[in-house]
């Protein structure tokens, strides 16, 4: 962490006090849309095609995707062409000092560590000086790495989601330092998040065996692949994986979940047995998804013992307890064992609505129709979409004798149902049941 609060507060100041003058050109435009959907090098493509034809009052997009494309020399011309328009740009600056630190030209940086009131910057000295002297290559490349993390490390600020700015800062790490293997793992992750998975994987391709990110690296690869629509060719590329880092126990899990979310079960459970043989931290947690492959495959029987061996494991898990209850209920047993274990879970985790409507429902199967009303209203207000909650409302309000609201919501849940909610044609049946038009 950065220990000195002024600099990460200077930083995030910067950091979004930047304006883009739009223009009319047809090129900026096309620039700006790729900008924001973080397309760098169709930035780049328009800015070294239409250059001349621009009509801008600052290059910072341009200057941004040349840096996280990791072209230094074109990011250089960028930031020379916005120090004419604003010599006191950071972001171009700080191109400068790092084209200045590789080349090891130290009376350059020495000039531009200073503005033109020969005040010295906090930005960069934090950056590229201790004591007054200029860092080694690793401490300049980890320091700018620090803002990085820093900047990141607060899930509730809106900075964090500035992925181009996250970016550019990661890429100005890793052309100080190519070493910086933690640098490179970070911007595989930032694109990751972006779900550009194509050069997600090349960052992460970057990372040797010999680092302690490679397997972590590996791993976010064959994430990645699961998240493809090519099923058979994202099954064959995570097993190459598997076998290539000697069925790494993280990487052969993500082939079982793949499984579970194509539906493929007993692939997914001879794997997920395999795994809970090797007797893992999170057994309790494999259990579970095996006990979801089973329930998915019609085998309730057997999903049941390993939702209870999981809780045996792990008392307080809400999912599983939620999972657990939710299945009694349905079947309608073990009605009162079931709220309690529901009350207990949505306790641990009151934002989830999915335990939420589980205990909606068990208010329902105990009659409580008013409680159950009020705690699926609360669902539908937190995801205003999820069908088989809008179609729990409906059972609920014609239970009420609310019988015009209860078509009204389940017209909702027909519409907006899934293939894999599997209601459709149950909603149907209501609604020709009921009368609804």
């Amino acid at each position: 962490m950065i220990k000195n609060s002024k600099v990460l507060i200077y930083f995030l100041i910067l950091l979004f006090a930047k304006t883009v003058l739009a223009s009319t050109s047809s090129s900026y435009l096309i620039s700006q849309t790729a900008f924001n959907n973080h397309d760098f090098t169709k930035v780049l493509y328009e800015y070294n095609t239409n250059h001349k034809n621009y009509n801008k009052n600052d290059y910072l997009d341009e200057l941004i995707s040349a840096v996280v494309t990791e072209n230094l020399i074109v990011a250089e011309k960028i930031a020379a062409k916005i120090l004419l328009i604003d010599s006191s740009n950071q972001e171009a600056r700080l191109v400068k000092l790092v084209k200045a630190f590789n080349e090891k030209k130290e009376n350059k940086i020495n000039v531009l560590r200073f503005d033109e009131y020969k005040n010295k910057n906090d930005l960069f000295e934090f950056l590229f000086f201790l004591e007054d002297k200029i860092k080694s290559k690793n401490a300049i490349s980890n320091s700018f790495l620090e803002i990085v993390k820093s900047s990141y490390s607060d899930s509730d600020s809106k900075y964090s989601k500035n992925y181009n700015f996250l970016m550019f800062y990661t890429s100005l790490s890793i052309l100080i330092d190519q070493d910086n293997y933690e640098a490179i793992f970070i911007k595989g992750q930032l694109l990751q998040m972006i779900n550009d998975y194509f050069f997600a994987e090349k960052m992460y391709l970057k990372i040797p065996n010999k680092s302690e990110y490679f397997l972590d690296a590996q791993r976010n690869i064959a994430f990645n692949y699961s998240k493809t629509n090519k099923v058979l060719d994202a099954e064959n590329k995570i097993i190459k994986l598997i076998q290539k880092n000697e069925n790494d126990y993280q990487l052969t899990k993500i082939l079982a979940d793949f499984y579970r979310i194509e539906k493929k079960y007993e692939k997914a459970i001879n794997i997920y047995s395999s795994l809970i043989q090797q007797d893992h931290s999170d057994s309790w947690f494999i259990i579970y998804l095996r006990g979801i492959c089973y329930e998915r495959s019609g085998n309730w029987q057997k999903a049941e013992i390993d939702f209870l061996k999981s809780l045996e494991i792990k008392s307080n898990s809400p999912n599983v307890l939620n999972y657990l209850a939710y299945g009694w209920i349905e079947r309608n047993q073990k009605i009162q064992q079931s709220f309690e274990m529901l009350t207990k879970a949505y306790e641990a985790n009151p934002d989830s609505y999915y335990i939420l409507d589980s205990l909606a429902w068990a208010h329902y199967k105990k009659k409580e129709y008013k409680k159950a009303a009020e705690l699926m209203e609360k669902v539908i207000d937190m995801v205003p979409g999820e069908a088989i909650s809008l179609d729990h409302l409906g059972d609920i309000y014609l239970a009420m004798n609310r019988k015009r609201e209860a078509i009204y919501f389940w017209k909702q849940a027909k519409d907006l149902a899934e293939p894999e909610d599997e209601i459709t044609e149950k909603v149907k049946e209501k609604l020709r049941l009921h009368n609804a038009s």
